[in-house]
């Protein structure tokens, strides 16, 4: 396949071609394009990268696309500032033969957010701007913010030139739309040229659009990223002393006594079965099933070791009926 979307108008796409396409671009995304400038994750907003105009047009150069665009213009009504306007565009992509393979569409309007706004005036603090944060705002710029009160705090001269903290003020109103009427033209075509491209080749489970922009404008909020967590050990059973063999027998059941104590503060319950011998345990499951087998008439299999302190119980269970070894 050559580097040329294939225009099929008579059959469809064949699942080879289809397939070389997909390599194309991934190729291109490993050997051209770079994290950050072409593409790029926006942490806790999934796995799949956003594609940038700069990608974007990585893409149109390698598969020889032609964009032609189509610009709207409307007026927007505000109650107190006049001016605002609406751009939509239409991108169409031709083939350098003049086929037209798909098209893609992007707004941008002077009442967005980043547009009708602009930041208040900042007042100014009488506390200095500490030296700590000067040497912080190349290596760690989060940590020169906090240094001087965090988000919507700034470094300002004052009138006699020292530097001190300013309070950025409230968020005022834009009274001049037509300073953002190129911007917004230019960024209404940037997202209908890169959805234009994701249309045409087919490259949106590669890549997904506008993600980056909704996380700038508040409309999504990325979720925290999960510290990472240690894989969790399973407790390792407590190993038989070398000097203390593991015995069993099979039994029956006589009884099953309780007794309850405190070590550390902390309360205890151990369990006494009683088959012939006395044989001890915490678990109160195994007590369970011991008064299970003496209140059936079935026999017990236990595993136990046996120490100065007595026999603890390792291991228990009841010989249902029909196994090998029960009453039944």
């Amino acid at each position: 396949m050559s580097d040329e979307l294939a225009v099929y108008e008579q059959k469809p796409l064949s699942a080879v071609d289809l397939k070389a396409q997909v390599n194309l671009i991934q190729d291109v995304m490993k050997a051209v394009m770079k994290d950050g400038e072409h593409y790029g994750k926006i942490p806790g907003c999934g796995d799949k990268p956003s594609l940038l105009q700069p990608g974007a047009q990585k893409l149109i150069m390698t598969f020889r696309l032609v964009p032609d665009a189509e610009v709207t213009v409307t007026e927007l009504h505000h109650p107190t500032v006049f001016g605002h306007r609406e751009y939509r565009v239409k991108v169409k992509m031709f083939t350098q033969n003049g086929v037209l393979l798909g098209a893609g569409v992007g707004s941008c309007n002077t009442l967005e957010k980043k547009y009708r706004f602009r930041p208040g005036p900042a007042e100014l603090t009488e506390n200095p701007v500490p030296k700590e944060y000067w040497d912080a705002r190349k290596e760690d710029p989060k940590k020169a913010q906090s240094l001087i009160g965090g988000p919507g705090h700034q470094a300002k001269k004052n009138e006699s030139g020292q530097w001190v903290i300013a309070i950025q003020g409230d968020a005022v109103e834009h009274d001049n739309p037509a300073d953002y009427y190129n911007t917004c033209e230019k960024m209404a075509y940037k997202r209908a040229l890169v959805s234009a491209t994701l249309t045409v080749t087919a490259a949106s489970d590669i890549f997904t659009q506008d993600i980056e922009e909704m996380v700038e404008s508040g409309l999504i909020t990325p979720k925290p990223e999960s510290p990472k967590q240690e894989p969790v050990q399973q407790p390792k059973a407590k190993e038989t002393p070398k000097d203390t063999a593991l015995c069993s027998l099979t039994t029956g059941i006589d009884d099953v006594t309780l007794q309850k104590g405190e070590a550390n503060k902390k309360p205890w319950t151990r369990f006494t079965i009683h088959a012939g011998e006395k044989y001890s345990t915490f678990s109160e499951t195994v007590a369970k099933e011991a008064k299970r087998a003496k209140e059936a008439g079935l026999m017990a299999f236990i595993e136990y070791t046996e120490t100065e302190r007595g026999r603890s119980i390792v291991s228990f269970k009841v010989q249902e009926p029909g196994e090998p070894g029960s009453n039944g």
